[in-house]
């Protein structure tokens, strides 16, 4: 699993007469795409929670394959439970654990901000770490609801039976909603484009920064980010600028492409 997932292949390329190996390039690129994935599935879950229609009344209510719970006092608070063993998702991705998320006011109120943590939650073989923000911005110029994504100081840990392999990664993002405000009801026809950056150091303390230059489209009813494009720096590394691009753009596909030196290299995701 680790070796498909690390995206480990012996790959190089020869320019002109020098001989570039870009597998530190492909790795740094690969972890970048896991966290982006990540992180965004954890916004695609705090929208579904708190934006349902019925959890406030009852109190309780199973959404996308967690116990959720409401309460108000002595603090409005979200409980999205997992449980302790892997439950399946509609998203056929496999969840355990809780996040908790907490707020200073109603979330349908403009600057109102959720402060989200993770016990023991892992996607899969993917355990994270950290705390992050949620802040309701209000509309933009264009009448578009946006909401802000503060990822401060986060751990991904691939989970193997060889090991634990570590990797941080931090992001300031905005999300732009674009498709299903008319169907509170109905979370699969919700699209986002996501917008912003990030920087982080990979399993081998490789360190990236990226900055997406075309947004990437977040579709509720599909596991993957199916659409943008990411510049990616490596300031360490012997090849310092790529890209990332995902494909997707006529269907839900889990496949990407990264870009260093005008080469490309395709990679295509498993359930993660």
């Amino acid at each position: 699993m680790l070796l498909a997932v690390l995206f480990l292949l012996s790959i190089s390329c020869k320019k002109g007469s020098v001989e570039i190996d870009y597998n530190p390039n492909l790795l740094a690129a690969n972890n970048q795409v896991v966290a982006e994935r990540a992180y965004s599935e954890v916004f695609n879950i705090f929208f579904m929670v708190v934006t349902d229609p019925e959890l406030k009344t009852l109190g309780s209510k199973d959404i996308f394959g967690a116990h959720c719970t409401y309460q108000e006092n002595p603090e409005i608070k979200y409980i999205i439970d997992f449980l302790s063993y892997y439950t399946t998702c509609p998203d056929d991705k496999i969840r355990k654990g809780v996040i908790t998320a907490t707020l200073d006011m109603d979330f349908s109120e403009v600057s109102a901000t959720a402060s989200l943590t993770f016990e023991d939650y892992a996607v899969e073989k993917l355990r994270l770490e950290g705390e992050n923000t949620i802040l309701n911005n209000g509309l933009s110029a264009s009448m578009l609801q946006i909401y802000e994504h503060h990822v401060p100081s986060a751990t991904l840990t691939f989970v193997d039976t060889t090991g634990e392999y570590p990797f941080s990664w931090e992001s300031q993002k905005s999300f732009t909603y674009l498709e299903g405000m008319i169907t509170p009801d109905d979370y699969t026809d919700d699209m986002f484009h996501i917008t912003g950056e990030s920087s982080g150091a990979d399993i081998f303390g490789t360190a990236f920064s990226t900055i997406i230059e075309e947004p990437l489209g977040d579709y509720f009813n599909c596991s993957w980010i199916r659409t943008g494009k990411t510049t990616f720096n490596t300031p360490g590394l012997e090849v310092k600028t790529g890209y990332i691009k995902y494909i997707g753009d006529d269907s839900c596909t889990s496949q990407v492409m990264y870009f260093f030196n005008d080469n490309p290299f395709y990679d295509e995701f498993m359930i993660q």
